[in-house]
């Protein structure tokens, strides 16, 4: 069974915890990756940095939106639940999971039919 993922800084402020490690003199790793530069994530992070400066709970909004569209809040659909594909074993939410649909398809050779939405269903 898949244990749960446990994020005990979910609402910390990343500059708070990087704060906490400074004083209380603890290793902590402060560079970038190479890559981020490039990355299309600095773009978001900028924007949000600066709607930060107008509204500082900004990003603690996000996270709190965030979860109440993963947990359907307000919504009458059902939410997806894990299991375990019925091929590999591996988890998915789905019967099939999309690693077995897509190896299907490539080896009947029709790899388009592992990309539709009804291949996972």
């Amino acid at each position: 069974s898949a244990l749960p993922r446990c994020k005990p800084f979910k609402y910390t402020y990343e500059k708070e915890i990087v704060m906490y490690a400074f004083h209380k003199k603890l290793d902590y790793f402060a560079t970038e990756c190479i890559y981020s530069p490039q990355a299309y994530r600095g773009v978001a992070r900028e924007f949000i940095k600066d709607v930060e400066i107008v509204e500082p709970v900004c990003i603690l909004n996000a996270i709190i939106s965030g979860d109440e569209m993963k947990l359907g809040a307000n919504s009458e659909r059902m939410m997806q639940v894990q299991g375990q594909c019925t091929k590999c074993g591996y988890i998915t939410s789905q019967k099939v999971c999309k690693a077995c649909v897509l190896l299907e398809g490539l080896n009947s050779g029709n790899a388009l039919s592992g990309m539709s939405r009804q291949a996972c269903q």
